[in-house]
């Protein structure tokens, strides 16, 4: 802990910017790789001028023992002949100190005895190449080290000059401001990835943002329109309560109680599936008879009749609760929009393991260009704003959400009966 009570932070010797860090390991790696090289290569340079020397020393034995054998060479015992750099052969006695000559020795018998027969050169000429070789290489490599470094520096700023352009616009975004966007770099590497990717997230909470913000704005409406209705009846009445039939005033302030409790539950079913992380794998939900829902949910009495023939028996995996609020909404709406009848089909497809429910109506159908909207929260078509048709606009979007959930599809088409075909497909249990 500090001595603020906040937790220490950890302080690290290492350099805490990309640029400098990529710096910094890039020149360590070449001078260790380049140092390695030079070592090896003044090493080569010194073992291949030996075995050269080696190689010439080899066959100026081969001479000595050829003139050895032919007469042109008699040395003595214990001498030390050797075949000099001019070819000359020079028979001493053998030498105590032979240091700094690359030499090479054979025994050869000869008439007087066995002798030592040596080839020898001297190592200076060696030397004084590998020390020309290791005094370039003390300039070279930490010249190319340097370079290496500054190059390091200099394109590693280049490559990260579009993280940081990106890192300042992102630090810049706030709420007021989530319609702008980080610059892209017009490469398809890493940077311009991310680039995109940060700006398609932005996308994302732009929409929601926007979302949530229209979401506040139609539930504060959807809130404030039957609070309004009861205080206004209250009012009037209060202003004549002698003459007030006070059994209607607080029935109609329940129809508006209920309307706006429906409205509450709706939202906060709504807002427990959004915090869901995402559907729950089937195998843990219980199994459950679509159908008998369906049937269970037509015997609530509607304006209009629900033509139940078509429906067969269907299991899927989900939570009673929600699928029975998925089969109310979807005849609820259809029931609300249609003109005579609702007609609701229930199937299990054993080919693709779906059950597929469909509600159809008569009434005058939802155009094209509007099945998606929908779906929104608070979307009621133009035909259907008043309050007792369109209702509060919470029905479909409670159905997706829903169906979604229990990883499903909801569409909409065209119905025989001439008015919308509302289709959810679940998978079958």
């Amino acid at each position: 802990m500090g001595d603020d009570g906040s937790p220490s932070r950890r302080r690290h010797w290492w350099p805490q910017t990309v640029r400098l860090r990529l710096t910094i390991i890039a020149t360590l790696v070449f001078a260790i790789t380049i140092g390695a090289a030079a070592f090896g290569l003044v090493k080569l340079v010194r073992t291949n001028l030996v075995e050269r020397i080696h190689e010439t020393n080899q066959q100026q034995l081969d001479v000595l023992q050829a003139q050895i054998n032919r007469g042109d060479l008699s040395p003595q015992p214990d001498t030390f002949c050797v075949q000099q750099s001019s070819g000359r052969v020079r028979c001493i006695p053998v030498p105590p100190d032979r240091s700094g000559y690359e030499e090479a020795q054979r025994q050869v018998n000869t008439q007087v005895g066995r002798i030592t027969i040596v080839a020898q050169q001297s190592l200076a000429q060696v030397d004084r190449t590998v020390n020309s070789v290791r005094d370039v290489l003390l300039f070279a490599v930490p010249a190319m080290i340097l370079l290496v470094a500054l190059a390091a520096w200099y394109f590693t700023g280049r490559a990260l000059r579009p993280v940081e352009a990106i890192r300042v616009e992102a630090e810049s975004i706030t709420g007021a401001t989530i319609d702008r966007r980080v610059p892209e770099p017009e490469t398809d590497d890493e940077v311009g990835r991310l680039a995109r990717t940060m700006n398609a997230m932005l996308d994302r909470l732009e929409a929601s943002s926007r979302q949530q913000r229209q979401f506040v704005s139609n539930a504060s409406h959807e809130l404030r329109s039957p609070l309004a209705s009861i205080r206004t009846n209250l009012e009037v009445a209060l202003r004549n309560p002698q003459g007030t039939d006070w059994r209607a005033v607080a029935n109609r302030a329940l129809i508006e109680d209920v309307r706006m409790e429906d409205t509450v539950s709706e939202l906060l079913d709504l807002a427990r599936l959004d915090e869901a992380s995402g559907p729950e794998p089937l195998e843990t939900l219980p199994e459950i008879d679509l159908d008998e829902l369906v049937h269970d949910d037509t015997e609530h009495d509607r304006r209009v009749p629900i033509d139940t023939a078509r429906v067969s028996a269907g299991r899927v995996h989900g939570r009673r609760d929600q699928l029975t609020r998925l089969v109310r909404n979807l005849l609820d709406n259809a029931a609300r929009h249609a003109n005579t009848q609702v007609a609701v089909g229930l199937i299990t497809d054993d080919e693709d393991s779906s059950v597929e429910l469909t509600v159809d109506d008569d009434g005058p159908g939802i155009p094209p260009d509007d099945r998606e909207r929908v779906f929104d929260r608070f979307t009621r078509l133009d035909d259907g704003r008043a309050r007792d048709a369109g209702g509060l606009g919470l029905g479909l979007a409670m159905v997706k959400a829903i169906t979604e959930y229990h990883g499903g599809t909801v569409t909409i088409d065209d119905a025989p009966l001439g008015g919308a075909r509302l289709v959810v497909r679940l998978p079958a249990a």
